[in-house]
Protein backbone atom coordinates (compact mmCIF):
# COMPACT_ATOMS: atom_id res chain seq x y z
CA UNK A 1 0.00 0.00 0.00
CA UNK A 2 3.29 2.36 1.29
CA UNK A 3 4.71 1.65 -2.47
CA UNK A 4 1.48 2.49 -4.29
CA UNK A 5 1.08 6.20 -2.72
CA UNK A 6 4.87 6.56 -3.19
CA UNK A 7 4.36 5.67 -7.39
CA UNK A 8 1.07 8.34 -6.86
CA UNK A 9 3.13 11.02 -5.23
CA UNK A 10 5.67 10.95 -7.62
CA UNK A 11 3.35 10.85 -10.46
CA UNK A 12 1.59 13.79 -9.07
CA UNK A 13 5.08 15.65 -8.44
CA UNK A 14 5.67 15.14 -12.20
CA UNK A 15 2.45 16.93 -12.86
CA UNK A 16 2.64 19.61 -10.62
CA UNK A 17 5.93 20.27 -11.92
CA UNK A 18 4.89 20.43 -15.63
CA UNK A 19 2.42 22.76 -14.82
CA UNK A 20 4.74 24.64 -13.42
CA UNK A 21 7.26 24.52 -16.20
CA UNK A 22 4.35 25.59 -18.74
CA UNK A 23 2.90 28.67 -16.41
CA UNK A 24 6.42 30.00 -15.88
CA UNK A 25 7.12 29.44 -19.95
CA UNK A 26 3.80 31.65 -20.27
CA UNK A 27 5.27 34.65 -18.64
CA UNK A 28 9.38 33.76 -18.81
CA UNK A 29 11.14 32.99 -21.75
CA UNK A 30 14.20 32.42 -23.11
CA UNK A 31 16.38 30.31 -25.86
CA UNK A 32 20.00 30.01 -27.09
CA UNK A 33 20.61 31.85 -30.54
CA UNK A 34 23.43 30.07 -32.27
CA UNK A 35 23.10 31.20 -35.99
CA UNK A 36 25.57 33.96 -37.49
CA UNK A 37 23.53 36.97 -37.32
CA UNK A 38 21.76 36.15 -34.62
CA UNK A 39 18.56 35.89 -36.38
CA UNK A 40 15.88 34.68 -33.73
CA UNK A 41 17.03 37.30 -31.10
CA UNK A 42 15.23 40.56 -30.98
CA UNK A 43 17.99 43.53 -31.35
CA UNK A 44 18.26 46.22 -28.68
CA UNK A 45 16.55 48.53 -31.42
CA UNK A 46 13.34 46.60 -32.22
CA UNK A 47 12.94 46.54 -27.77
CA UNK A 48 13.48 49.97 -27.66
CA UNK A 49 10.67 50.78 -30.37
CA UNK A 50 8.29 47.85 -28.48
CA UNK A 51 8.93 49.88 -25.19
CA UNK A 52 8.04 53.09 -26.31
CA UNK A 53 4.63 51.74 -27.76
CA UNK A 54 1.54 53.49 -26.03
CA UNK A 55 -1.22 52.42 -28.05
CA UNK A 56 -2.28 49.01 -29.27
CA UNK A 57 -0.91 47.50 -31.83
CA UNK A 58 -3.75 44.88 -34.42
CA UNK A 59 -1.79 42.31 -36.67
CA UNK A 60 -3.77 40.56 -39.05
CA UNK A 61 -2.06 37.63 -40.79
CA UNK A 62 -3.82 36.73 -43.95
CA UNK A 63 -2.44 33.24 -44.63
CA UNK A 64 -3.90 30.55 -46.82
CA UNK A 65 -3.41 26.86 -45.57
CA UNK A 66 -1.95 24.13 -47.44
CA UNK A 67 1.40 26.17 -47.84
CA UNK A 68 4.80 23.78 -49.38
CA UNK A 69 6.86 22.99 -46.17
CA UNK A 70 9.66 25.14 -46.87
CA UNK A 71 6.83 28.33 -46.96
CA UNK A 72 5.27 27.14 -43.87
CA UNK A 73 8.44 27.06 -42.07
CA UNK A 74 9.04 30.23 -42.67
CA UNK A 75 5.41 31.30 -42.21
CA UNK A 76 5.97 29.34 -38.43
CA UNK A 77 9.42 31.16 -37.77
CA UNK A 78 7.32 35.01 -38.73
CA UNK A 79 4.69 33.48 -36.03
CA UNK A 80 7.45 33.14 -33.74
CA UNK A 81 8.88 36.64 -33.92
CA UNK A 82 4.96 38.08 -33.90
CA UNK A 83 5.04 36.10 -30.11
CA UNK A 84 8.24 38.03 -28.69
CA UNK A 85 7.50 41.25 -30.24
CA UNK A 86 3.77 40.82 -28.00
CA UNK A 87 6.18 40.28 -24.94
CA UNK A 88 8.63 42.68 -25.33
CA UNK A 89 5.51 45.20 -26.22
CA UNK A 90 3.93 44.38 -22.73
CA UNK A 91 1.12 42.28 -24.29
CA UNK A 92 0.24 45.51 -26.29
CA UNK A 93 -0.05 43.55 -29.44
CA UNK A 94 -2.74 41.81 -30.88
CA UNK A 95 -2.79 39.34 -33.61
CA UNK A 96 -5.11 37.22 -35.35
CA UNK A 97 -4.79 34.45 -38.51
CA UNK A 98 -7.02 34.62 -40.93
CA UNK A 99 -7.39 32.07 -43.94
CA UNK A 100 -8.80 34.31 -46.93
CA UNK A 101 -9.14 30.99 -49.41
CA UNK A 102 -12.12 30.09 -47.14
CA UNK A 103 -14.36 32.50 -48.25
CA UNK A 104 -14.91 35.45 -50.85
CA UNK A 105 -15.84 38.02 -48.00
CA UNK A 106 -12.22 37.02 -46.70
CA UNK A 107 -10.36 37.05 -49.73
CA UNK A 108 -12.00 40.42 -50.25
CA UNK A 109 -10.91 41.83 -47.00
CA UNK A 110 -7.30 40.74 -47.25
CA UNK A 111 -7.55 42.53 -50.88
CA UNK A 112 -9.07 45.64 -49.28
CA UNK A 113 -6.19 45.62 -46.94
CA UNK A 114 -4.01 45.49 -49.90
CA UNK A 115 -2.59 41.38 -49.38
CA UNK A 116 -2.98 39.96 -52.99
CA UNK A 117 -3.15 36.49 -53.51
CA UNK A 118 0.41 35.03 -55.49
CA UNK A 119 0.53 32.12 -57.81
CA UNK A 120 2.47 29.11 -55.87
CA UNK A 121 3.27 25.72 -57.14
CA UNK A 122 2.17 23.04 -54.41
CA UNK A 123 2.26 19.33 -54.88
CA UNK A 124 -0.83 17.72 -54.08
CA UNK A 125 -1.63 13.57 -54.93
CA UNK A 126 1.71 13.31 -56.38
CA UNK A 127 0.71 15.82 -58.66
CA UNK A 128 1.96 19.65 -59.61
CA UNK A 129 -0.55 22.30 -59.31
CA UNK A 130 -0.89 26.24 -59.53
CA UNK A 131 -2.76 27.36 -56.03
CA UNK A 132 -3.62 31.10 -55.56
CA UNK A 133 -2.16 31.95 -52.05
CA UNK A 134 -2.15 34.37 -49.71
CA UNK A 135 0.53 35.54 -47.48
CA UNK A 136 0.42 38.72 -46.39
CA UNK A 137 0.00 41.29 -43.31
CA UNK A 138 -1.54 44.01 -42.34
CA UNK A 139 -0.28 46.36 -39.50
CA UNK A 140 -2.45 48.67 -37.50
CA UNK A 141 -2.12 51.36 -34.60
CA UNK A 142 -5.46 53.80 -34.38
CA UNK A 143 -6.64 54.66 -37.88
CA UNK A 144 -3.38 54.33 -39.43
CA UNK A 145 -2.60 51.02 -41.12
CA UNK A 146 0.76 49.67 -43.33
CA UNK A 147 0.91 46.36 -44.75
CA UNK A 148 3.86 43.74 -45.86
CA UNK A 149 1.85 42.41 -49.00
CA UNK A 150 4.01 39.22 -49.21
CA UNK A 151 6.17 37.33 -46.61
CA UNK A 152 9.05 35.94 -48.81
CA UNK A 153 12.03 34.19 -48.55
CA UNK A 154 14.98 36.40 -47.81
CA UNK A 155 12.91 39.16 -46.19
CA UNK A 156 14.60 40.76 -43.29
CA UNK A 157 11.49 40.19 -40.87
CA UNK A 158 12.85 42.31 -37.90
CA UNK A 159 13.79 44.89 -39.50
CA UNK A 160 10.43 45.16 -41.42
CA UNK A 161 8.40 44.68 -38.91
CA UNK A 162 10.38 46.92 -36.42
CA UNK A 163 10.22 49.94 -39.23
CA UNK A 164 6.62 49.78 -40.18
CA UNK A 165 5.91 49.84 -36.13
CA UNK A 166 7.87 52.94 -35.69
CA UNK A 167 6.59 54.58 -38.61
CA UNK A 168 3.27 54.00 -37.35
CA UNK A 169 3.81 55.35 -33.80
CA UNK A 170 6.68 58.20 -35.02
CA UNK A 171 4.79 61.69 -34.38
CA UNK A 172 7.05 63.39 -36.50
CA UNK A 173 9.73 62.48 -39.41
CA UNK A 174 13.14 63.84 -39.76
CA UNK A 175 13.63 65.90 -42.88
CA UNK A 176 16.37 65.55 -45.15
CA UNK A 177 17.31 67.49 -47.96
CA UNK A 178 17.99 65.93 -51.72
CA UNK A 179 20.23 69.02 -53.90
CA UNK A 180 19.83 69.34 -57.60
CA UNK A 181 20.97 71.94 -59.80
CA UNK A 182 23.90 70.52 -60.59
CA UNK A 183 23.13 67.31 -62.89
CA UNK A 184 22.30 65.04 -59.90
CA UNK A 185 20.85 62.13 -60.80
CA UNK A 186 16.66 63.14 -60.32
CA UNK A 187 15.30 62.01 -57.01
CA UNK A 188 12.68 59.87 -58.82
CA UNK A 189 15.91 57.78 -60.36
CA UNK A 190 16.64 56.55 -56.55
CA UNK A 191 13.55 54.38 -56.39
CA UNK A 192 15.06 51.95 -54.23
CA UNK A 193 16.81 54.23 -51.97
CA UNK A 194 13.55 56.51 -51.57
CA UNK A 195 11.41 54.28 -50.53
CA UNK A 196 13.71 52.93 -48.02
CA UNK A 197 14.61 56.55 -46.77
CA UNK A 198 10.69 57.38 -46.90
CA UNK A 199 10.12 54.94 -44.20
CA UNK A 200 11.20 57.21 -41.76
CA UNK A 201 12.19 60.42 -43.20
CA UNK A 202 10.52 62.91 -45.53
CA UNK A 203 13.22 63.73 -48.40
CA UNK A 204 12.95 67.42 -49.61
CA UNK A 205 14.50 68.44 -52.79
CA UNK A 206 16.82 71.28 -52.29
CA UNK A 207 18.24 74.15 -54.30
CA UNK A 208 21.42 75.93 -52.88
CA UNK A 209 20.24 78.82 -55.09
CA UNK A 210 17.09 79.55 -53.90
CA UNK A 211 16.64 77.76 -50.57
CA UNK A 212 17.54 79.70 -48.28
CA UNK A 213 17.37 77.98 -44.94
CA UNK A 214 19.37 74.50 -44.45
CA UNK A 215 19.18 74.13 -40.74
CA UNK A 216 16.10 72.18 -41.06
CA UNK A 217 17.76 69.20 -42.64
CA UNK A 218 19.03 66.68 -40.33
CA UNK A 219 21.37 65.53 -43.03
CA UNK A 220 21.99 66.33 -46.87
CA UNK A 221 22.50 64.31 -49.85
CA UNK A 222 24.42 65.16 -53.30
CA UNK A 223 24.30 61.89 -55.62
CA UNK A 224 26.01 61.69 -58.89
CA UNK A 225 26.33 66.23 -60.03
CA UNK A 226 27.65 66.46 -63.63
CA UNK A 227 27.70 70.02 -63.89
CA UNK A 228 29.43 72.86 -62.16
CA UNK A 229 29.13 74.19 -58.34
CA UNK A 230 29.11 77.79 -58.25
CA UNK A 231 31.30 79.55 -55.65
CA UNK A 232 28.22 80.68 -53.68
CA UNK A 233 26.50 76.55 -53.14
CA UNK A 234 30.36 75.62 -52.04
CA UNK A 235 30.07 78.73 -49.70
CA UNK A 236 26.69 77.64 -48.50
CA UNK A 237 27.70 74.11 -48.49
CA UNK A 238 30.45 75.21 -45.90
CA UNK A 239 28.11 77.29 -43.93
CA UNK A 240 25.92 73.96 -43.39
CA UNK A 241 28.88 72.11 -42.31
CA UNK A 242 29.87 74.98 -39.62
CA UNK A 243 26.48 75.10 -38.32
CA UNK A 244 26.58 71.51 -37.32
CA UNK A 245 24.81 70.12 -40.63
CA UNK A 246 25.64 66.33 -42.35
CA UNK A 247 26.68 65.43 -45.70
CA UNK A 248 26.60 62.06 -47.92
CA UNK A 249 28.16 62.66 -51.26
CA UNK A 250 27.97 60.18 -53.92
CA UNK A 251 30.80 61.70 -56.22
CA UNK A 252 31.41 60.93 -59.89
CA UNK A 253 35.26 61.47 -60.49
CA UNK A 254 35.13 59.54 -63.90
CA UNK A 255 32.66 58.38 -66.15
CA UNK A 256 32.70 55.37 -68.59
CA UNK A 257 31.26 55.78 -71.65
CA UNK A 258 30.84 52.18 -73.07
CA UNK A 259 29.04 53.07 -76.53
CA UNK A 260 31.90 55.47 -77.18
CA UNK A 261 34.45 52.96 -75.75
CA UNK A 262 35.83 55.34 -73.34
CA UNK A 263 36.28 56.33 -70.27
CA UNK A 264 36.53 59.88 -69.07
CA UNK A 265 37.16 62.37 -66.00
CA UNK A 266 34.42 64.87 -64.88
CA UNK A 267 35.17 68.13 -62.99
CA UNK A 268 32.32 69.88 -61.24
CA UNK A 269 34.14 71.96 -58.70
CA UNK A 270 32.90 69.91 -55.74
CA UNK A 271 35.65 67.57 -56.29
CA UNK A 272 38.22 70.47 -55.30
CA UNK A 273 36.35 71.90 -52.44
CA UNK A 274 36.25 68.04 -50.76
CA UNK A 275 40.26 68.08 -51.16
CA UNK A 276 40.80 71.32 -49.50
CA UNK A 277 38.98 69.60 -46.19
CA UNK A 278 41.36 66.48 -47.12
CA UNK A 279 39.23 64.03 -48.66
CA UNK A 280 40.61 63.38 -52.19
CA UNK A 281 38.64 61.23 -54.79
CA UNK A 282 41.14 60.33 -57.98
CA UNK A 283 40.73 61.10 -61.22
CA UNK A 284 41.36 57.38 -61.60
CA UNK A 285 39.12 54.07 -62.48
CA UNK A 286 39.36 51.46 -60.04
CA UNK A 287 40.06 48.21 -61.32
CA UNK A 288 39.32 44.73 -59.63
CA UNK A 289 39.69 41.20 -60.22
CA UNK A 290 36.76 40.32 -58.20
CA UNK A 291 34.25 42.26 -60.08
CA UNK A 292 31.06 42.26 -62.03
CA UNK A 293 30.29 40.89 -65.54
CA UNK A 294 28.70 42.12 -68.94
CA UNK A 295 27.09 41.11 -71.43
CA UNK A 296 28.99 41.05 -75.05
CA UNK A 297 27.51 39.98 -78.30
CA UNK A 298 29.61 37.60 -80.16
CA UNK A 299 29.48 36.99 -83.78
CA UNK A 300 31.11 33.70 -85.76
CA UNK A 301 30.58 32.90 -89.08
CA UNK A 302 26.53 33.13 -89.28
CA UNK A 303 26.42 32.22 -85.97
CA UNK A 304 25.80 35.26 -83.40
CA UNK A 305 25.68 34.57 -79.21
CA UNK A 306 25.78 36.72 -76.34
CA UNK A 307 28.54 36.07 -74.09
CA UNK A 308 29.30 36.78 -70.43
CA UNK A 309 32.36 38.40 -69.61
CA UNK A 310 34.67 39.78 -66.55
CA UNK A 311 34.72 43.34 -66.35
CA UNK A 312 37.16 45.11 -63.62
CA UNK A 313 35.16 48.01 -64.10
CA UNK A 314 32.44 47.02 -61.98
CA UNK A 315 34.43 45.87 -58.62
CA UNK A 316 32.71 44.08 -55.92
CA UNK A 317 33.37 45.47 -52.89
CA UNK A 318 33.22 42.97 -49.95
CA UNK A 319 35.95 44.47 -47.31
CA UNK A 320 34.43 46.61 -45.35
CA UNK A 321 35.45 48.49 -42.16
CA UNK A 322 33.78 47.92 -38.60
CA UNK A 323 31.46 50.63 -38.53
CA UNK A 324 27.69 51.14 -38.23
CA UNK A 325 27.20 52.04 -41.29
CA UNK A 326 29.16 48.88 -42.55
CA UNK A 327 27.85 46.24 -40.20
CA UNK A 328 26.51 43.53 -41.91
CA UNK A 329 26.80 44.26 -45.48
CA UNK A 330 28.06 41.53 -47.52
CA UNK A 331 28.66 42.93 -51.40
CA UNK A 332 28.52 46.50 -53.11
CA UNK A 333 28.98 46.47 -56.58
CA UNK A 334 30.40 49.99 -58.11
CA UNK A 335 30.43 51.02 -61.17
CA UNK A 336 33.41 53.45 -62.70
CA UNK A 337 34.78 54.10 -58.99
CA UNK A 338 37.20 56.17 -58.09
CA UNK A 339 39.87 55.85 -55.08
CA UNK A 340 40.02 57.88 -52.24
CA UNK A 341 42.57 59.21 -50.01
CA UNK A 342 43.24 61.56 -46.98
CA UNK A 343 45.44 64.17 -47.00
CA UNK A 344 44.18 66.37 -44.51
CA UNK A 345 45.47 67.27 -40.56
CA UNK A 346 44.30 65.03 -37.61
CA UNK A 347 41.94 67.30 -36.28
CA UNK A 348 38.99 65.42 -37.83
CA UNK A 349 38.26 61.63 -37.30
CA UNK A 350 39.14 60.24 -40.79
CA UNK A 351 38.20 56.39 -41.34
CA UNK A 352 37.78 54.19 -44.56
CA UNK A 353 34.61 52.74 -44.79
CA UNK A 354 34.81 50.23 -48.14
CA UNK A 355 38.31 48.98 -49.78
CA UNK A 356 38.82 46.68 -52.67
CA UNK A 357 40.64 43.65 -52.83
CA UNK A 358 43.83 42.60 -52.65
CA UNK A 359 43.79 41.85 -56.28
CA UNK A 360 42.96 45.60 -57.71
CA UNK A 361 44.50 48.39 -59.52
CA UNK A 362 43.82 52.18 -60.90
CA UNK A 363 44.24 53.54 -64.26
CA UNK A 364 44.26 57.11 -64.89
CA UNK A 365 41.52 58.55 -66.79
CA UNK A 366 41.35 59.45 -69.88
CA UNK A 367 41.25 55.54 -71.48
CA UNK A 368 39.64 53.53 -74.12
CA UNK A 369 37.30 50.19 -73.24
CA UNK A 370 38.45 47.09 -74.80
CA UNK A 371 35.85 44.47 -73.66
CA UNK A 372 38.36 41.47 -74.60
CA UNK A 373 41.34 42.62 -73.16
CA UNK A 374 43.47 39.92 -71.24
CA UNK A 375 43.89 41.29 -67.83
CA UNK A 376 47.44 40.32 -66.17
CA UNK A 377 49.11 40.79 -63.09
CA UNK A 378 50.98 43.95 -63.61
CA UNK A 379 47.21 45.63 -64.59
CA UNK A 380 46.36 45.10 -60.29
CA UNK A 381 49.08 46.61 -58.59
CA UNK A 382 47.17 49.20 -56.23
CA UNK A 383 45.50 46.59 -53.65
CA UNK A 384 43.22 47.53 -50.98
CA UNK A 385 41.61 50.86 -52.67
CA UNK A 386 39.61 52.70 -50.66
CA UNK A 387 36.12 53.59 -52.77
CA UNK A 388 33.96 55.00 -49.38
CA UNK A 389 35.26 57.13 -46.77
CA UNK A 390 34.23 59.36 -43.72
CA UNK A 391 35.16 62.45 -41.97
CA UNK A 392 34.19 63.54 -38.54
CA UNK A 393 34.99 66.35 -36.22
CA UNK A 394 35.54 70.51 -36.75
CA UNK A 395 35.44 70.19 -40.47
CA UNK A 396 34.51 73.74 -40.48
CA UNK A 397 34.58 75.99 -37.89
CA UNK A 398 34.51 74.72 -34.26
CA UNK A 399 31.49 72.83 -34.52
CA UNK A 400 31.31 68.85 -35.01
CA UNK A 401 29.70 67.51 -38.43
CA UNK A 402 30.22 64.84 -40.58
CA UNK A 403 30.73 63.80 -43.93
CA UNK A 404 30.88 60.36 -46.06
CA UNK A 405 32.05 59.99 -49.72
CA UNK A 406 31.69 57.26 -51.63
CA UNK A 407 33.64 57.15 -54.98
CA UNK A 408 31.07 56.27 -57.73
CA UNK A 409 27.85 58.78 -57.97
CA UNK A 410 25.73 55.75 -59.24
CA UNK A 411 25.87 53.00 -57.30
CA UNK A 412 22.16 53.57 -55.91
CA UNK A 413 20.66 55.05 -59.39
CA UNK A 414 17.66 52.91 -61.18
CA UNK A 415 17.48 55.17 -63.76
CA UNK A 416 14.25 55.48 -65.59
CA UNK A 417 11.67 54.01 -68.05
CA UNK A 418 13.41 51.73 -70.11
CA UNK A 419 17.20 52.33 -68.18
CA UNK A 420 15.53 51.11 -65.24
CA UNK A 421 17.98 48.69 -63.17
CA UNK A 422 17.43 46.78 -60.15
CA UNK A 423 20.26 47.81 -57.45
CA UNK A 424 22.19 45.62 -55.31
CA UNK A 425 20.32 45.49 -51.86
CA UNK A 426 23.87 46.47 -50.24
CA UNK A 427 24.08 49.17 -51.90
CA UNK A 428 21.16 50.75 -50.90
CA UNK A 429 21.47 49.41 -47.42
CA UNK A 430 25.23 51.15 -47.26
CA UNK A 431 23.39 54.63 -48.42
CA UNK A 432 20.36 54.65 -46.03
CA UNK A 433 22.51 53.33 -43.00
CA UNK A 434 24.92 56.41 -44.00
CA UNK A 435 22.10 59.03 -43.96
CA UNK A 436 20.75 57.08 -41.01
CA UNK A 437 23.92 57.37 -38.99
CA UNK A 438 24.64 61.29 -40.46
CA UNK A 439 20.83 62.19 -38.61
CA UNK A 440 21.73 60.39 -35.48
CA UNK A 441 18.66 58.24 -35.85
CA UNK A 442 20.93 54.67 -36.16
CA UNK A 443 18.54 52.54 -34.27
CA UNK A 444 17.72 50.35 -37.20
CA UNK A 445 20.72 50.29 -38.66
CA UNK A 446 21.84 47.00 -37.06
CA UNK A 447 18.60 45.43 -38.49
CA UNK A 448 18.29 46.40 -42.25
CA UNK A 449 21.20 44.03 -42.99
CA UNK A 450 19.93 41.24 -40.56
CA UNK A 451 19.81 37.88 -42.63
CA UNK A 452 22.40 35.88 -44.50
CA UNK A 453 21.91 36.97 -47.96
CA UNK A 454 25.10 36.48 -49.86
CA UNK A 455 28.19 34.19 -48.60
CA UNK A 456 30.83 35.01 -51.92
CA UNK A 457 33.38 32.66 -52.12
CA UNK A 458 36.93 34.10 -51.77
CA UNK A 459 39.09 35.41 -54.70
CA UNK A 460 42.13 33.01 -55.17
CA UNK A 461 45.44 33.79 -56.95
CA UNK A 462 46.70 31.99 -60.05
CA UNK A 463 49.44 30.21 -57.49
CA UNK A 464 46.82 29.15 -55.56
CA UNK A 465 44.25 27.61 -58.15
CA UNK A 466 47.32 25.95 -59.75
CA UNK A 467 48.52 24.41 -56.28
CA UNK A 468 45.26 22.94 -55.70
CA UNK A 469 44.76 21.42 -59.24
CA UNK A 470 47.48 19.51 -58.93
CA UNK A 471 47.05 19.05 -55.06
CA UNK A 472 43.50 17.15 -55.99
CA UNK A 473 45.15 15.12 -58.93
CA UNK A 474 47.77 13.80 -57.24
CA UNK A 475 47.01 13.41 -53.67
CA UNK A 476 44.76 10.43 -54.29
CA UNK A 477 47.41 8.62 -56.40
CA UNK A 478 50.20 9.63 -53.86
CA UNK A 479 47.81 8.35 -50.77
CA UNK A 480 47.67 5.00 -52.93
CA UNK A 481 51.24 4.54 -52.97
CA UNK A 482 51.97 5.80 -49.30
CA UNK A 483 49.32 3.13 -48.38
CA UNK A 484 50.95 0.10 -50.48
CA UNK A 485 54.26 0.91 -49.05
CA UNK A 486 53.13 0.55 -45.50
CA UNK A 487 51.11 -2.79 -46.37
CA UNK A 488 54.24 -4.18 -48.44
CA UNK A 489 56.58 -3.54 -45.49
CA UNK A 490 54.02 -5.19 -42.91
CA UNK A 491 53.91 -7.87 -45.37
CA UNK A 492 57.80 -7.95 -45.44
CA UNK A 493 58.00 -7.60 -41.07
CA UNK A 494 55.83 -10.80 -41.28
CA UNK A 495 57.98 -12.91 -43.77
CA UNK A 496 60.95 -12.25 -42.06
CA UNK A 497 59.11 -13.41 -38.47
CA UNK A 498 58.10 -16.30 -39.95
CA UNK A 499 61.39 -16.99 -41.36
CA UNK A 500 63.26 -17.10 -38.23
CA UNK A 501 63.57 -20.35 -36.45
CA UNK A 502 61.56 -21.68 -33.82
CA UNK A 503 58.90 -19.20 -34.93
CA UNK A 504 54.98 -20.31 -33.98
CA UNK A 505 51.62 -18.83 -35.47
Amino acid sequence: MRKKNRIWYKVIGVLLALILINSLGNTLFFRFDFTADQKYTLSRATKRILKEVKEPIIISLYISDGLPPDVSRMVRDFKNLLKEYNSYSKYRIEFEEINPNKNKELEQEAIAAGIRPVPLEVREKDQLKVQKVFLGTSIQVGARSEVIPLIKPGIAMEYTLSSLIKKLTISHKHEIGYIQGHGEAPLLSLAQASEELSLLYQIKRVNLSTDLDLSRYKSLMIVGPVDSFPPRDLKRLDNYLANGGNLMIALDRVQGLLNQGMGIAINTGLEKWLEAKGLKVEEAFVVDKKCGNVTVHQQQGIFSYNQEVSFPFLPVITEFSDHVITDGLEAVILQFASPITYTGSSDVKYSPLAWTSSISGKLSAPLSFNLGRNWRGSDFLFPEQTVAAMLEGPIVGEKDSKIVVVGDGNFVVNGMGEELIPIQTDNIHFLVNAVDWLSDDSGLLTLRTKGISSRPLDELEDGQILFLKYLNFLLPIISIIIFGLLRFNQSRIRRLKRMKPGYIQ
